[in-house]
């Protein structure tokens, strides 16, 4: 069963920041984000976020012992499959990938090359502060490679708790000034 929703993404609207120092401008940039109006579905989140939690208990985290599922809607699949993916150490660290990038790359080597809905489940830390069970920097750029203007992408953080489903954020406000090849 469908349960739609339409969810408003606040706006972001910071001014620069400009400092003048002995050795020249020092500036903060400014961050303007239109409020925007996304249409969800309240099920497929809920399944998405179940998903990521569930692909979270297959991760392999030996070292950390920080596991992390992840849920994916391509929207270039017509066929709206859910792909996952969880967290895989590596002794040397450098090698391990992240819960996300593997859910894309399952993506891409499918043919996919569009996210629409995401989902990211950090079983350890549900009840903590968004910073501490958000995407990594690396994450943060491997989605925006895969970012889906129409319909846009968004990207659901589990916020633990019975009665949450978690915390909603659109590319722009998950990686303000992401670096783009143009």
């Amino acid at each position: 069963m469908s349960t739609p929703a339409t969810i408003m993404l606040p706006a972001v609207d910071r001014a620069a920041a400009v400092t003048e120092t002995p050795l020249g401008r020092l500036t903060v940039p400014a961050q303007v984000l239109p409020e925007r109006r996304v249409t969800v579905d309240l099920t497929t989140l809920l399944a998405l976020r179940d998903a990521a939690r569930s692909a979270a208990a297959n991760a392999h985290a030996p070292y950390s012992r920080f596991t992390v599922g992840a849920a994916a809607i391509m929207a270039d699949d017509p066929q709206r499959r859910m792909i996952i993916g969880a967290n895989v150490e590596n002794a040397t660290y450098g090698a391990t990938i992240c819960a996300e990038r593997t859910a894309l790359a399952q993506a891409a080597a499918l043919g996919f090359r569009r996210v629409e809905l995401l989902a990211v489940s950090c079983t350890q830390a549900l009840d903590a502060p968004l910073a501490d069970r958000s995407p990594c920097g690396i994450c943060r750029q491997t989605i925006a490679e895969f970012a889906s203007d129409d319909p846009p992408t968004l990207v659901l953080v589990d916020g633990g708790g019975a009665d949450a489903i978690g915390d909603l954020l659109d590319i722009d406000r998950l990686l303000p000034h992401g670096f783009r090849l143009r």
